[in-house]
């Protein structure tokens, strides 16, 4: 997803992307339709850009009781600021990234992926009330009943 300085210096407001990301192997997630969706707001600031938005959480996941697939399908909400500053850096601001005025754009792909990834829950579950697999015969307990000895 690759942003120009120049659309930058002009300004965007809720603008949507939707970037390809089939050939994106070192980053281990899945989306849904392997597209990346996020609607950004773009305007300048002292010494940079700020950048705000949110990204849909469109990734796919195995439910750790069930081992089903599902997609969250929520929003992140998610703020950058692109800084030509090196101190800000310094702040250990961890939505700052050094954008030097040398650069004519900036891809934001693998930035957005790896807030997908920080947001990824600890214990992954489809639902709350998911039953998960029988321990003996390995059934959905979700969808039938299984007539094992407890």
């Amino acid at each position: 997803m690759l942003v120009l300085r120049s659309d930058l210096l002009t300004g965007f407001k809720n603008k949507l992307f939707e970037v390809d990301v089939k050939n994106v192997d070192y980053i281990e997630v899945s989306l849904d339709n392997n597209i990346l969706i996020c609607n950004l707001t773009s305007r300048t600031a002292k010494n940079g850009f700020k950048i705000s938005g949110y990204i849909l959480n469109n990734v796919l996941h195995n439910c750790d009781r069930c081992l089903n697939s599902f997609c969250i399908n929520n929003k992140i909400n998610t703020e950058l600021f692109l800084s030509n500053y090196a101190k800000t850096l310094e702040k250990e601001n961890n939505n700052t990234i050094y954008f030097s005025n040398k650069e004519t754009s900036i891809d934001f792909k693998n930035i957005l992926l790896e807030i997908l990834l920080v947001e990824k829950p600890i214990k992954i579950l489809c639902a709350e009330s998911c039953k998960g697999l029988c321990t003996i015969c390995g059934i959905n307990l979700n969808h039938k009943t299984c007539t094992c000895s407890n």
